[in-house]
């Protein structure tokens, strides 16, 4: 005849156990390969980040707001926008209103703003000690007096 019903029920039982394991061992693969997914995702997005950020100080650098933009961006838009209206309303009178945001007023650069307060030093040094070098005796020798034979 057929199977008894105990083997039927023994395969079923190995077929659920070989099923359960290799599950386990998918499940052990997906968790693994999720959590490398994750760092691998968190480590792209912090790097993401952190050159977003360098290349926002960079544009920040290269391009800096004048001192006018700064003061227009610190000011409520009824004050900021005061100097057209007051212009409009002045045209026909003898002067002439003109906001500036003082770029005219060049600064030295970095090395030369240290070079003017260095040269002042400088140079008195030197002269000081070029002054106490001439003024100076000579120590080693003494004075060697002559006599006339």
């Amino acid at each position: 005849m057929g199977a008894s019903a105990d083997e039927i029920d023994r395969q079923i039982n190995s077929t659920r156990d070989q099923i359960d394991a290799n599950l386990d061992v998918l499940e052990r693969r997906a968790a693994s390969g999720a959590r490398r997914d994750g760092v691998s995702a968190a480590a792209g997005l912090i790097a993401g980040l952190a050159i977003a950020r360098v290349a926002y100080l960079v544009y920040r650098r290269v391009r800096k707001p004048s001192l006018a933009d700064r003061v227009r961006d610190v000011l409520p838009d009824a004050i900021a926008g005061l100097p057209d209206e007051l212009k409009s309303r002045m045209k026909a009178r003898p002067f002439k209103v003109v906001i500036t945001d003082g770029s005219e007023d060049a600064k030295p650069g970095t090395w030369e703003a240290i070079g003017q307060r260095l040269a002042p030093t400088i140079v008195s040094s030197a002269v000081g000690a070029a002054m106490s070098r001439a003024i100076r005796r000579p120590s080693g020798t003494e004075a060697v007096e002559t006599v006339d034979e």
